[in-house]
C-alpha cells in the first residue's frame, strides 16, 4: 500500500509552532514504520524564513503539490496578502484532482483568497470572524468549530485545535485505532469535545433581578 503524500506548504515570515504541528504528526510512526510520506514545500522552491529568523531546507518548490494527497497551508503571515497566482493554481489544480487541501488556523485565508471555499463552510481563529466574514461573505464561517471538512477541503480554529485538525486527518486515513496511536505518541487527547466558543471571552454580568444572585457576584468579585 502507497502511504499518502503529505504537502506542507511554507511561505514568507510563517510562524514556527504553525508548521511545528503539522509536520509532528505527520510525521509519528505509530508501529515503527512512517504513514505518511510528509514533503516540504516552498511556493518558491527556495529556503523559507520564519518570523524568527530561522531557516528551513525546503524539499521543493510548487511542482511537488502535483502529486500530494494532502496539502496544508498551516496559518497564514498576512491577512491582506493573497497567495501568488501559481500558489492558487497549484492549489486549484489539486483540489480539481481530488486531493485533499488543508487550512489551518489562519491558513483559511490563503484557501478562501483561491476561491476553493466559495460557497462552502470553513473554519479559523475566532479573533478574525469580522474580517473573515466581511472579506468572504459568501463562505460560511462556522465560529464555534474547531475544523470543518467541506468538499475535501478542512479547515480549523487557532493554534492547537490545527492538532484536533491534524488528528483528524489521520483519522480519515487511517481510522480511529492508529489515530489513537499517534495522539498517544504525541500526549495530546485524541478526540477533544466542544468548540472554540469557550475560549471567547464572555462578559459577566454585573447584577441581576435576584437579590441573592447579585450577593453571590459580589462575593465573587
Amino acid at each position: 500500500m502507497q502511504i499518502p503524500t503529505v504537502a506542507l506548504v511554507l511561505y514568507p515570515h510563517f510562524s514556527m509552532f504553525h508548521v511545528a504541528v503539522p509536520q509532528a504528526v505527520f510525521s509519528v510512526m505509530p508501529d515503527g514504520v512512517p504513514i505518511f510520506n510528509l514533503q516540504i514545500v516552498s511556493v518558491d522552491g527556495q529556503l523559507q524564513h520564519t518570523e524568527d529568523r530561522v531557516t528551513i531546507v525546503p524539499d521543493g518548490g510548487l511542482a511537488l503539490l502535483e502529486s500530494a494527497d494532502i496539502i496544508v497551508i498551516p496559518g497564514w503571515h498576512e491577512l491582506d496578502c493573497l497567495p501568488t497566482t501559481a500558489l492558487i493554481d497549484a492549489l486549484t489544480r489539486a483540489h480539481k484532482r481530488g486531493a485533499m487541501v488543508v487550512g489551518l488556523c489562519y491558513g483559511a485565508y490563503a484557501l478562501a483568497y483561491s476561491g476553493l471555499l466559495d460557497n462552502k463552510e470553513a473554519a479559523t481563529h475566532w479573533m478574525a470572524e469580522a474580517d473573515f466574514t466581511q472579506r468572504f461573505p459568501t463562505i460560511q464561517l462556522n465560529t464555534n468549530a474547531l475544523y470543518v471538512e467541506s468538499d475535501h477541503i478542512v479547515t480549523s480554529a487557532g493554534t492547537a485545535a490545527a492538532l484536533d485538525c491534524c488528528l483528524y486527518i489521520v483519522r480519515s486515513c487511517y481510522g480511529t485505532k492508529i489515530a489513537n496511536k499517534v495522539a498517544r505518541i504525541l500526549v495530546v487527547p485524541p478526540h477533544r469535545e466542544g468548540g472554540q466558543a469557550q475560549f471567547i471571552a464572555q462578559p459577566v454580568p454585573s447584577s441581576t433581578p435576584d437579590i441573592e444572585v447579585n450577593r453571590l457576584l459580589e462575593h465573587l468579585r
